[in-house]
């Protein structure tokens, strides 16, 4: 049995935790639909869990299931008695089971688990709106989409071989795909974002949630709609492909902290210079801009499984030859190979280049180097696209506002190569 203190410090948390839900079912309840559970009750079916597991672990293990047997007796006949108005929702009802079953994890010791699903529920509660906005606005073949790359890689990942294969015994297929599992998850993240925000979003918005979701797609968008819209609008489209683009930076230093944090720590200051540039860029055109505009921003489903194989195939390719240009050209050659991935996919060779590091096949200085580069090229190629595309208004902007961008990525890459 646990001491006074463990139970005292148990209790408390299930206490909260039972205030916390009941306070966001309170919150969220309608004048006219019946509250059957809110900030009182709540706290105490958690409460009853709690004291139900206490008894159990005391040599009565019966009463837990009998405690949770009556409360979801309770939540049940709750339920039948609403379902007869207009209001058919069982979340409340099912909410209280799951407190009651929070409550006896804290009663069995596992307070930090429950205080950690308490609040993913409290979240997944609160934001019922906006979850009700992105299942209407997805679309079907989106959701199937999401679904076959998630059959894929739960089905598939567990099977591939966990060994290098090939010249230079650089090819890992668990490796490989796992990479398209976290490039997809952040890539999907910033999608899922903007179906949430609409089709139809401030252009500032837009280059922040384009910046996660792809900084080359928000550039042809956005460059696109510039050469349409009125040439006042200029200054106001340029700060969305800036800020997109900054987005890139933080983006990459993410990647990177994730498959090798010490890289990643000696990544922080470098990458610094070109993401605080871009912040002061975007902020001194967010004080230039005169007007205000909207843009429609379409991203292609990062999780489709085309997306998903493409991007492997590419993370392979340029895997190898990072690691073949190491071999026969040393640094020199790693360096024109982020140039060049740089300038078609700079994620792909960013989570190269830090597993080759982290494999110690790259310098961390070399890999580090490397990936500003490949930073570089890709706001070159950001650049130009917004030149092309954006018309002589947007030009304008874009030159000395990439120029500067770009510089401060070269600067940072020459500052690591050369130390």
């Amino acid at each position: 049995m646990p001491t006074y203190t463990q139970i005292a410090f148990n209790g408390a948390m299930a206490l909260l935790i039972g205030l916390l839900i009941g306070l966001e079912r309170q919150h969220s309840q309608k004048a006219d639909e019946p509250l059957f559970a809110g900030f009182r009750t709540f706290p105490i079916i958690v409460l009853t869990g709690f004291l139900s597991a206490l008894v159990a672990r005391a040599g009565f293990p019966w009463m837990l299931p009998v405690a949770l047997a009556g409360v979801s007796a309770v939540a049940v006949v709750a339920y039948l008695v609403t379902a007869q108005g207009k209001h058919k929702g069982a979340t409340t009802e099912a909410t209280a089971i799951l407190s009651f079953i929070l409550g006896a994890l804290a009663g069995f010791d596992y307070t930090i688990l429950a205080a950690t699903f308490a609040v993913v529920i409290t979240l997944l509660l609160s934001v019922k709106a906006p979850l009700h906005r992105f299942a209407e606005r997805i679309q079907e073949e989106e959701m199937y989409a999401i679904l076959k790359f998630g059959i894929v890689s739960v089905i598939v990942l567990p099977l591939l071989p966990n060994r290098t294969f090939g010249p230079f015994a650089v090819l890992n297929p668990r490796l490989i795909w796992w990479m398209v599992v976290l490039i997809s998850a952040i890539s999907m993240s910033g999608y899922v974002l903007m179906r949430l925000y609409g089709a139809r979003q401030g252009i500032a918005v837009t280059g922040i949630l384009g910046g996660l979701a792809s900084s080359t797609a928000a550039t042809f968008g956005l460059s696109q709609k510039a050469r349409e819209a009125e040439r006042s609008l200029a200054s106001y489209f340029a700060l969305g492909i800036v800020i997109a683009s900054t987005i890139m930076f933080v983006r990459m230093l993410f990647l990177v902290l994730v498959i090798d944090h010490e890289l990643g720590k000696a990544l922080e200051l470098p990458i610094a210079l070109p993401a605080l540039t871009g912040i002061a860029l975007a902020l001194f055109l967010w004080l230039k801009k005169g007007a205000r505009g909207e843009a429609a921003l379409h991203v292609k489903n990062p999780m489709e499984l085309g997306s998903a194989i493409k991007f492997g195939l590419i993370f392979a390719v340029v895997l190898f030859i990072s690691k073949a240009a190491n071999q026969y050209y040393g640094s020199s050659g790693v360096y024109v190979a982020g140039a060049l991935s740089g300038m078609a996919d700079v994620d792909a060779f960013t989570v190269s280049a830090a597993r080759l590091a982290h494999d110690s096949v790259l310098a961390p200085r070399t890999a580090n180097a490397a990936i500003l580069l490949a930073g570089a090229m890709n706001t070159l190629v950001k650049g130009g696209i917004a030149t092309w595309l954006g018309g002589q208004a947007l030009r304008r902007v874009i030159i000395p506002v990439f120029a500067v961008l770009f510089l401060a990525a070269v600067a940072s890459c020459i500052v690591v190569a050369t130390n």
